[in-house]
């Protein structure tokens, strides 16, 4: 996926849009440079399955 991808998926998470996201091992980096510089990176959580998937998901306050 291109970083424009990932973007909107993490906006959208993060609106409300999808009840989580799913990224494989070969987007993490991209996925990752986004998500370290996000604001609310601290209510964006992962949760690691095999094979280097991750699911992350939006925790409100």
């Amino acid at each position: 996926m291109t970083k424009e991808e990932l973007q909107m998926m993490m906006d959208q998470l993060v609106q409300g849009q999808v009840d989580d996201i799913k990224i494989e091992k070969n987007d993490f980096m991209i996925f990752r440079e986004i998500w370290i510089n996000h604001e609310k990176k601290d209510q964006i959580i992962g949760e690691a399955l095999h094979n280097g998937v991750i699911i992350y998901r939006y925790r409100s306050n």
